[in-house]
């Protein structure tokens, strides 16, 4: 039998025995795995795996992160509130999407040009109401003094021996009666309600009375908007731009109209003044204008269409009355 020895004291060992019969210390079953085993070893400690991003860079991407859904955000607050790009986009008749024009003209009538639209006043509001100016019957309602210098007066007629009273811009009146045509204007008798002549009554033109409805659309729009015209623009042409824009305004809910007076033609006692409307909240197909003929000298108007355009060229008379109008879209 192979002799081993004792892996503590040498010991030679002549048979496998259990205790070393000279130091008296246990053996290992295995004596050389023992041995082996009784060197120590030093185990190194496993290191953690370093991180693959910095805490800098990590800073960055949540920030990056923030700042790319509040613009998510913001950017479906908007198609909320002004709509989504697609409502600006071109129908085929190039008006703006914003206002429904069919109602009052045929947008078919337009022809488009090389370098100008055109159209027929006649043949654009042919089977269709046109806005016009409203004489009102013998009813009650509240109406607004319109213009400066307008004055009450004790007989429906422009002489200076009638007792008088001047009321102001903006003055309430409640209007109880038509009076008919006298100087060659329509009359109503009147009650102020404010200003420095509350309690008087008698008569005022027509031409200086305006719908209270239509006064807050000119105070929106005129008055407290960017436009060239202001209280001192005669009442006449406020009041025919009234009229157009309480008609648009109620195709949507919450309009921001420019409004600009571009130009007046003249044809005998006749006069076609252009409007241009322009909608601030829209990027395309957001400008109209309007052409208003004045009859005879007076206050009587008629709308003679309202198409989108941004500048008007040229307007020509026809004999039959109507007109043939030239412009930029």
């Amino acid at each position: 039998m192979e002799a081993t020895k004792c892996p503590h004291c040498g010991e030679e060992l002549i048979e496998k025995a259990d205790v070393c019969p000279k130091c008296g210390k246990t053996l290992a079953a295995d004596t050389p795995s023992a041995v082996d085993n009784s060197d120590d070893k030093k185990v190194e400690p496993q290191q953690s795996p370093k991180p693959k991003h910095s805490p800098t860079k990590r800073r960055v991407v949540r920030l990056l992160s923030t700042l790319f859904a509040l613009a998510l955000i913001a950017g479906g607050a908007l198609i909320i509130l002004f709509g989504s790009s697609s409502d600006a986009e071109d129908d085929g008749n190039g008006y703006a999407p914003w206002v429904d024009l069919g109602m009052y003209y045929d947008l078919n009538k337009i022809n488009e040009g090389e370098d100008f639209a055109h159209f027929n006043s006649y043949e654009l509001s042919s089977d269709r109401v046109a806005m016009t100016r409203e004489h009102v019957a013998d009813e009650e309602y509240q109406a607004v003094v319109l213009g400066t210098g307008v004055w009450v007066r004790s007989y429906p007629q422009l002489k200076n021996r009638t007792k008088r009273c001047q009321v102001q811009m903006g003055d309430q009146l409640m209007v109880t009666r038509s009076a008919g045509y006298s100087s060659g204007s329509y009359w109503s008798y009147v009650s102020v309600l404010s200003g420095r002549r509350a309690g008087k009554e008698g008569y005022i033109s027509n031409d200086y009375i305006i719908k209270q409805e239509k006064y807050d659309v000119l105070q929106k729009y005129i008055f407290a908007g960017n436009s060239n015209m202001n209280t001192k623009t005669p009442s006449k042409y406020l009041n025919a731009i009234a009229t157009v824009l309480l008609n648009l305004e109620v195709h949507k809910r919450y309009p921001n109209l420019e409004v600009t007076m571009l130009d007046t033609t003249v044809f005998g006692y006749n006069a076609i003044v252009t409007y241009r409307i322009h909608d601030m909240n829209m990027a395309k197909n957001s400008t109209l204008l309007a052409f208003v003929l004045f009859f005879n000298n007076n206050n009587d108007y008629v709308v003679l269409g309202v198409v989108p355009g941004s500048e008007v060229n040229q307007i020509d008379p026809n004999p039959n009355g109507s007109y043939d109008i030239y412009f930029v879209r």
